[in-house]
């Protein structure tokens, strides 16, 4: 067969025709053949398989050329083969690439999304997610600037000469409400008005009252921001702090945001004020159910309600007219295994159980009220016919009991009525109703009224004597221990378990105790605490102890994920650890997801000395739950309540001084330091809150012109920080404040504190010392005047006219300047002739500036020259204040160049007389004995300046 009539026929085939084609014409060209071949698959049979016909566009077809061709293994030899094999067929391959190189595809073919007729569906995806992701970024950029930009413009108002008036209102140097009105024009909040005044008066005997808020930035001299080093109180703001607390709940921390948090903080803050008030009056205040009242305010929502719940838990083990600090000795001071401690395990255990018993009855009530016509209560309301109620409620359905393993007695499921009475703490019931039945317990548990009575007769112990705990678990072990779901009742199998304590290594109870409450409820019923560690006066061997330590142990190792599987109500293992006494780790778990009910929780148990608190106060940035030496956890109860202060502390110091005082609670633990530990810890929390919030007047009080005290917030809570006297409340609190301030040089807030704390002296000292260096740091080495010379307003006025004002203010008053010795007054005199020389120097009033100098009385400007004195004025000195001594060279620099300055506009002058050269005599005696003073203190002072010094002497 010819090579035509081979490829008319492989064309005929693909076309479907019955007749083979045997033509000898020409071939045509290779694009013809190409058209055809897109022709002809026109007329391919559509829809053969079903599946449709598959159309790709250039861009797929070229996607796939390429992918088929990197997966072919180049191979000279194939490309000959193929080659060849075309050729013999008729087709010409060179034409064919040559035709395929001259395509062209449109270059919008790159950028646009590929034809949704298409099926590479992988390719189309593909280009859509990398479209989005394109669009989700650049959207997100534009949505970050302009958050930027709006933050910016809400919070970015920040005007310096705004600042600067703040400073110079707080010191009277301008009146009152100047910054105010700059405030306004800028639009930045009155930071200069509040209700905290401040009454110190320092530009005169009676100061205008200003706002205490001092800008931290006044001087180059290190009038700068505190850090406050270790901080007890934490940052004003961010997320939890402490390393082994997860985020915050993102529910809660939603639904707390904004008013609904204020309002949860307000509610709680009026309650701790109150009790801060009756601890002044030292009377004891029911915490707990003022607590428990103002949680169920909250609303009706589960977790609001579990929380309200979870005070009355702590209200069963804590009476409402128990005093402050009643079990501190006992439960934090106590080793575990002391007969004190033992006695609290009890309480605990006690007190918990009554809580369960307690509210399991209270459900009982609720479904019957809820159903009554299926709870048939009818005749008298007892509490036997309550259970018997709830019982019908629960088993009985068209007048047949439904649980077909219930031992019915004349209608009546006697042992779930028993166990019934039990889990409600109806015990004396359940004891009446079985000796008044007894006849019944005769055809089948005929000892039971025996152990039931002893039982209910041993009171808060709830247990057997050992010789009759022995018989009972002889029996239960013989016919009760092997439980049958389908004959044997479950509560029957119950009680005998909990009256006798039965097979302790098995705690759980089949088909008896369905929710978390019943089984807490149950193992609170088996536990027992004694003092013997083998055999206790009921005959408990050691293998059968079952302690409430052996079941805090479990509940931590089941843990939270245990009762709350998905995460969504932890409200059921906050309780479950403040029924089992594992107080720590319960606000520990709950700080979580309410951090607010948390804190007050904390509060809460600490007031009644049922906290126990971290020692290791050196590391305050540590978790919240540590563990001391015996393995019990302690909460870190100081960082705690600094951290919750951060939201309010600069808004209501009140409140906060009353939330920072509570860490006192714990000072008067014995545990070797401990209570002094947080004695300290109070104080410095309530110095670091002063310094923070600069609310000196509103915390720590005022001193007025007179001497007289105004008290402030602290002073008057002073008691309740373990101070006794207001001049151990100046050392402690005011004057270690000022301290702190000093060291962090914070000197507007330090000369404010020491004012306060009647250091009267310190104040001074320390206003000499500002001064000095703010004089000092000017620059005098150009010989032009005023260049490098004047110094800024904010660098020199502010501590210029404090040492004014306070000076001022002192000299008014006979008692207070009897506190500031004769040296730093006279420093202070010292200083402020140097001002005023500096500033007639920077002006170019050389004869006021020589005056001024000689004012300062310590260089030798006499008109004598007399070396004897000048000798003993540079022995004097070393005498100096050094704030004076550091501003000799300049006083020497000024007094040479005031001379110089002077001496060339006479020599300058057209007219001369005997005047004119006495002057500029006297000029040049008083330049010569300035610098026989500078040869004799030149080692004092530096190279450069005495080198100045004699280059203008030459001028003269």
């Amino acid at each position: 067969m010819s090579s035509a009539t081979t490829t008319a026929a492989g064309v005929t085939a693909f076309s479907n025709t019955t007749t083979p084609t045997t033509s000898t014409t020409l071939l045509p060209p290779a694009a013809s053949l190409l058209d055809q071949l897109l022709e002809n698959t026109k007329s391919l049979p559509r829809n053969v398989t079903g599946l449709g016909a598959i159309q790709l566009g250039v861009s797929e077809i070229s996607s796939q050329t390429r992918i088929l061709r990197d997966k072919a293994t180049p191979s000279a030899d194939g490309d000959t083969k193929a080659h060849y094999l075309l050729a013999g067929s008729g087709i010409n391959a060179e034409d064919i690439a040559h035709d395929l190189e001259t395509v062209t595809l449109p270059t919008a073919l790159e950028t646009t999304a590929p034809s949704t007729t298409e099926t590479d569906i992988a390719g189309y995806l593909r280009y859509k997610r990398e479209e989005n992701i394109i669009a989700s970024i650049e959207d997100s950029v534009k949505q970050t600037a302009r958050k930027f930009d709006a933050f910016v413009s809400a919070n970015i108002r920040l005007d310096w000469n705004y600042e600067k008036l703040l400073v110079c209102e707080h010191f009277g140097l301008v009146p009152r409400g100047t910054a105010n009105k700059l405030g306004a024009e800028l639009g930045i909040a009155g930071h200069g008005t509040g209700s905290g005044t401040h009454q110190l008066p320092l530009s005169g005997a009676e100061a205008t009252p200003g706002r205490t808020r001092v800008p931290s930035a006044t001087t180059a001299a290190g009038w700068k921001k505190s850090s406050l080093g270790r901080s007890v109180l934490g940052p004003v703001s961010g997320a939890l702090e402490f390393s082994d607390v997860g985020g915050v709940d993102t529910a809660i921390q939603q639904q707390q945001m904004g008013l609904q948090l204020q309002s949860r903080q307000q509610r709680y803050a009026a309650i701790i004020a109150i009790l801060n008030n009756c601890r002044l009056e030292h009377r004891s205040m029911p915490l707990i159910p003022e607590m428990a009242e103002v949680s169920k305010s909250f609303g009706t929502d589960t977790r609001t309600l579990q929380l309200s719940d979870s005070w009355l838990i702590l209200g069963s083990v804590i009476p409402p007219e128990t005093p402050e600090r009643r079990f501190a000795s006992v439960y934090c001071e106590s080793a575990e295994d002391s007969p004190e401690s033992i006695h609290m395990k009890k309480l605990i255990v006690q007190g918990s159980r009554r809580y369960l018993e307690k509210q399991f009855f209270n459900i009982v009530e609720n479904d019957i009220a809820k159903y009554p016509q299926e709870a048939q209560l009818g005749g008298i309301p007892s509490v036997e016919n309550k259970i018997l109620a709830y019982l019908k409620l629960r088993f009985l359905k068209n007048g047949a009991w439904m649980k077909q393993n219930l031992q019915i007695v004349n209608n009546v499921p006697i042992w779930a009525l028993i166990f019934y009475l039990f889990r409600s703490g109806h015990l004396q019931e359940a004891l009446d109703y079985t000796v008044q039945n007894e006849g019944y317990f005769q055809k089948i548990e005929r000892t039971f009224p025996i152990y039931l009575k002893v039982y209910v007769k041993s009171g808060d112990e709830r247990r057997l004597p050992g010789d009759l705990a022995e018989r009972l678990q002889t029996e239960f072990n013989h016919h009760i221990r092997v439980y049958d779901p389908k004959t044997d009742d479950p509560y029957k199998y119950a009680l005998y378990k909990l009256i006798g304590r039965c097979e302790l290594s098995r705690k759980n109870i089949p088909e008896v105790l369905l929710i978390a409450e019943d089984w807490m409820w149950a193992q609170l019923m088996m536990t027992q605490d004694s003092s013997s560690a083998t055999t206790d006066v009921f005959g408990i061997s050691a293998a059968e102890r079952y302690t409430l330590s052996d079941l805090r142990n479990m509940l931590v190792q089941f843990g939270a994920r245990h009762f709350n599987p998905r995460g969504n109500n932890p409200g059921v293992y906050f309780q479950v650890l403040l029924l089992s006494g594992q107080y720590e780790r319960a606000i520990h778990y709950i700080y979580k997801y309410q951090p607010v009910d948390a804190v007050h929780f904390a509060i809460g148990l600490a007031y009644y000395g049922l906290l126990r608190v971290s020692a290791d106060t050196t590391s305050l940035d540590a978790d919240l739950l540590t563990v001391d030496t015996q393995g019990r956890p302690e909460i870190n109860f100081a960082r705690l309540l600094g951290y919750y202060t951060r939201d309010f502390r600069r808004t209501d110091p009140e409140i906060a001084v009353d939330y920072l005082s509570l860490i006192c609670l714990c000072g008067d633990l014995k545990i070797g330091d401990k209570g002094l530990q947080y004695l300290r810890l109070c104080h410095e929390a309530l110095r670091e809150l002063v310094l923070e919030t600069r609310d000196f007047a509103v915390l720590l009080g005022d001193v007025r012109a007179d001497g007289t005290r105004a008290p402030g917030i602290i002073e008057r809570k002073m008691e309740l920080i373990k101070i006794t006297d207001e001049q151990e409340y100046l050392r402690m609190i005011t004057e270690q404040a000022a301290e702190q301030a000093d060291q962090d040089g914070r000197t507007a807030d330090a000369v404010l504190l020491y004012h306060l704390s009647e250091e009267y002296d310190v104040v001074v000292a320390i206003v000499n010392k500002t001064l000095g260096e703010s004089l000092a740091i000017a620059d005098l080495s150009s010989d032009e005047v005023g260049a490098g010379v004047s110094m800024s307003l904010a660098a020199a006025e502010d501590p210029v006219q404090l040492a004014r004002n306070m000076m001022a203010v002192y000299s008014n008053n006979s008692e207070i300047l009897r506190k500031v010795t004769a040296k730093n007054r006279e420093a202070c005199a010292m200083l402020l002739h140097i001002v005023e020389a500096r500033r007639a120097y920077e002006d170019g009033r050389w004869e006021e500036c020589l005056e001024c100098i000689a004012n300062v009385n310590v260089l030798p400007m006499e008109l004598t020259n007399d070396t004897g004195s000048i000798r003993r004025r540079a022995q004097q000195f070393g005498g100096l204040d050094e704030s004076v001594a550091r501003n000799v060279p300049m006083l020497l620099v000024m007094a040479m160049e005031s001379c110089v300055r002077i001496t060339r506009d006479m020599d300058a002058s057209a007219y001369g007389d005997a005047t004119r050269s006495k002057k500029i005599g006297e000029l040049r005696t008083r330049a010569k004995n300035c610098m026989i003073y500078a040869g004799m203190i030149q080692y004092r002072m530096p190279r450069e300046v005495y080198g100045r010094l004699t280059r203008m002497e030459t001028e003269l």
